[in-house]
C-alpha cells in the first residue's frame, strides 16, 4: 500500500473511531482507551490499534511512536518561566488526558504498550558493558535491575490511577516479543527513517557475536515480562499478555524492533481473544448486527 494510501487509511480509521466514540449508544464493551508507543502508532504502517478499529472497536488513542514509559507516566516536557527565568516541568500532561478519557468514555478496556523504547530502543546501550573491558557479564545487571524496579513502580502507579478512575476497566499490556538483532532500520519507500537500534548499540560496545547479542536481548525481554507477570498476579484488573514466543521468525519483523503488518494483525487478535476471555463472550460477535449496519 502506498504511503498516501496508508495515510488516508489511518485518517479514515481515526474518523471512524471518533464517530463511534461520539455515539452514546455505541456498546461500551466495544470502547477502548489506549496509550502507547509505535506498536500502537506505527508511522505510515498499520499497527495493532488500526486492526482493532477495523474489527469494530471504538478507540480513543493517545499513543505516539517513540514515546517512553517515563513520559507517559510522569511527563517530560519542560519550559522556562519568562518572568523568573527558572526552568519548570509541565508534569504528567498525557496522564491527565488519559484519566479524563477513561472517566468520559467509561471503557471496558484500557490497552497499554510501553517500555519497548526504554528496554531495547536507543536506551539499550546504557545496560551494556564494553566487551573489551573484560566484564563478568556483557549485560550490566545492576543497572538493568534498577531500571526494571523503576519501571515497575511507574507501571504500578499508572495502572492504579486508571483503576481509581474506573473500577470496571480492565488493563491489558503485552511485554513485546524477542526483537531481532538484524541491523534493519525503519525504512519507507527505500529511505531510512529511523534505526537501527540494537545492532548499533551492540557494535559500539564491541559485542559482535550473534549468540551473545541474542542472549542479551532475551534477558532484557524476559526481565521485563517477568516484572509485568508479577504485577498481573498482584492486581486482578491488570492482564499481562505474554507474546515472547509468538513471533520467532525474521519474516515476522519489519525491522529490528517492529513487527510487520501480518504480525500486528495477529497481535490484535491476541488482544481480542483476551478481551473475550475476560468478558466471557465475544463483543464483536454480540454486536455484529450493529457493525454490519
Amino acid at each position: 500500500m502506498a504511503r498516501s494510501s496508508l495515510t488516508n487509511y489511518k485518517a479514515s480509521q481515526k474518523r471512524k473511531s471518533t464517530k463511534r466514540l461520539k455515539d452514546n449508544s455505541y456498546p461500551r464493551d466495544l470502547v477502548i482507551v489506549a496509550e502507547g508507543d509505535s506498536w500502537f502508532d506505527y508511522p505510515a504502517r498499520k499497527d495493532v490499534l488500526d486492526f482493532l478499529i477495523a474489527d469494530g472497536y471504538a478507540i480513543k488513542r493517545f499513543s505516539r511512536y517513540g514515546d517512553t514509559l517515563d513520559n507517559m507516566v510522569y511527563g517530560s516536557k519542560y519550559g522556562k518561566n519568562k518572568r523568573t527565568g527558572k526552568i519548570t516541568h509541565e508534569g504528567p500532561v498525557s496522564l491527565q488526558e488519559v484519566h479524563n478519557a477513561v472517566k468520559k468514555y467509561d471503557p471496558k478496556f484500557f490497552l497499554l504498550s510501553a517500555g519497548g523504547n526504554d528496554i531495547v530502543g536507543e536506551e539499550i546501550i546504557s545496560y551494556l558493558n564494553h566487551k573489551n573491558s573484560k566484564p563478568k557479564h556483557l549485560l550490566n545487571k545492576a543497572i538493568f535491575t534498577e531500571r526494571l524496579r523503576q519501571m515497575s513502580i511507574a507501571i504500578e502507579f499508572y495502572i492504579k490511577g486508571i483503576h481509581r478512575k474506573n473500577k470496571n476497566c480492565h488493563i491489558l499490556m503485552d511485554g513485546y516479543a524477542y526483537p531481532k538483532v538484524s541491523g534493519k532500520p525503519y525504512r519507507f519507500a527505500g529511505i531510512k527513517i529511523k534505526g537501527p537500534w540494537i545492532e548499533k548499540s551492540m557494535a559500539e560496545k564491541a559485542i559482535l557475536v550473534k549468540k551473545y547479542q541474542n542472549e542479551i536481548v532475551k534477558e532484557l525481554v524476559d526481565g521485563f515480562n517477568d516484572m509485568l507477570a508479577e504485577l498481573s498476579d498482584k492486581y486482578s484488573y491488570f492482564h499481562h499478555i505474554d507474546i515472547r514466543d509468538k513471533f520467532p521468525d525474521d519474516a515476522d519483523w519489519h525491522n529490528e524492533i517492529h513487527l510487520n503488518k501480518k504480525a500486528y494483525r495477529q497481535l490484535a487478535t491476541y488482544y481480542s481473544d483476551h478481551m473475550t476471555e475476560i468478558l466471557k463472550y465475544d463483543p464483536i460477535e454480540k454486536h455484529e448486527h450493529i457493525l454490519m449496519a
